[in-house]
């Protein structure tokens, strides 16, 4: 959740790249199904990395997805009143949702990384128990919806299944608002200008306090020595007259 702030970035990244680069390579047919998932894996890694270590392109695909999810879960529910005449409009609601929740999440940062990060990870879990159970059969019924494709219509068990999802939305969103992040900010992980230029300030200061010290100890040092030989200066003609009033008697 929020808490692991690079670690969301970096999954959403990795997700998204893996997922168009390997449906690429298959619509290429190019590569065996190895090679599709190694070429799919390492350019997952590196938009992955890109994500996480760049604050900002992380939040605008965070964005992305959850404009993403909340198109098709739209284009789902309207196609009771409206079934699209092809794929063109779809391909519209589904890049304008998306486009506006990435913008919306880069002024909106915390709010909107933490609804994102729930609607991804429930829409996560809600097809993995889809695949276990039914074999990705409300997975291709929302892919039916996309392509204005007429199927038939789920059971009550297939809308249980997929009600995890919204269940898991208001738990994820609830449980990051009051728990996990609570008093956290992203920001705080990467240090502004301003601290930075604090902390370069404060090393300066300790440096010259340092050198202050080191240059009062050797004035220390010589202010001693060079008493010590006045000192000894000073004694040795008394010395030097007791030895020789000694030497008289």
């Amino acid at each position: 959740g929020y808490r692991c702030f690079k670690a969301v970035m970096f999954l959403t990244g990795f997700i998204f790249a893996s997922v168009v680069v390997y449906l690429i390579c298959l619509s290429e047919d190019l590569l065996p199904l190895v090679g599709n998932a190694g070429v799919a894996l390492g350019a997952g890694v590196m938009f992955g990395l890109i994500t996480m270590l760049v604050q900002y392109v992380g939040l605008f695909m965070t964005g992305l997805h959850t404009g993403l999810f909340l198109g098709v879960a739209g284009i789902a529910i309207a196609y009771n009143w409206w079934v699209p005449s092809s794929v063109w409009p779809v391909v519209g609601i589904l890049l304008a949702a998306g486009l506006l929740l990435a913008i919306m999440t880069l002024y909106f940062q915390k709010g909107l990384t933490i609804l994102g990060t729930a609607i991804s990870g429930g829409a996560i879990m809600s097809a993995t128990l889809d695949y276990f159970i039914e074999k990705f059969l409300m997975v291709h019924w929302f892919e039916d919806r996309l392509k204005a494709v007429d199927s038939e219509r789920p059971c009550w068990f297939s809308w249980m299944i997929l009600g995890v999802w919204p269940f898991m939305v208001v738990v994820g969103s609830l449980t990051q608002w009051r728990i996990t992040g609570r008093g956290i900010y992203h920001q705080q992980l990467v240090p502004s200008k301003k601290s930075r230029s604090v902390n370069l300030q404060r090393m300066r200061s300790r440096e010259a306090r340092a050198e202050m010290r080191q240059k009062k100890y050797r004035y220390l040092y010589q202010v001693r020595t060079a008493h010590g030989d006045i000192i000894s200066q000073v004694n040795m003609p008394v010395s030097d007259l007791r030895y020789t009033t000694v030497s008289e008697a």
